[in-house]
């Protein structure tokens, strides 16, 4: 018998004992590691799942039936995250005049005689002569460029510094 065995053999009793606090402990540690990441997903969900319901209530005010399309006659961009203005050449529209206010926020869009806006992210290059269609009630965005045709969102803007930046670039001039 070498000695490894012999100590083994020795120890068993106390060593079992020591190992078996030791594993205890360390997995202790893990379930309070466990439980701090199933609070921490659980608050994450809390908070994702209230800030839907509230854009949920404020894009509610979409629902107006407001559709019109142009050709996209001016592209003003921000710094911020892209925000810009479309302005656009109406050509069809359900609605000859259309600059509602709201408590909170804006309407992403505004309507005079032939001349519309749209106040949106602009991600993608848009060009001047770009087809556009807007539909308030199903909150979409159809584009229609020489090379390129997607859609996008359109939403209520609550961001102040998107607010400013339609008050101070808007060809309405009524904010």
């Amino acid at each position: 018998m070498n000695i490894v065995e012999n100590r083994s053999t020795f120890c068993c009793g106390f060593c079992l004992l020591d190992e078996m606090e030791i594993l205890k402990k360390i997995e202790m540690k893990y379930v309070r590691w466990i439980i701090l990441f199933i609070v921490f997903i659980g608050l994450v969900l809390y908070v994702t799942n209230e800030e839907t319901k509230e854009y949920d209530k404020q894009n509610q005010a979409l629902k107006n039936g407001v559709v019109f399309e142009g050709l996209i006659t001016g592209i003003k961009k921000s710094n911020n995250h892209s925000f810009g203005v479309l302005t656009l050449s109406v050509f069809k529209s359900n609605f000859k005049e259309f600059s509602e206010e709201l408590k909170e926020g804006m309407y992403p869009y505004q309507i005079k005689d032939k001349k519309a806006e749209i106040y949106l992210p602009i991600y993608m290059e848009r060009q001047i002569g770009d087809h556009v269609q807007l539909i308030s009630d199903r909150q979409i965005i159809y584009y229609k460029g020489k090379n390129t045709e997607d859609k996008g969102e359109v939403y209520i803007i609550t961001d102040p510094s998107d607010i400013d930046f339609v008050k101070k670039n808007s060809i309405f001039n009524n904010h």
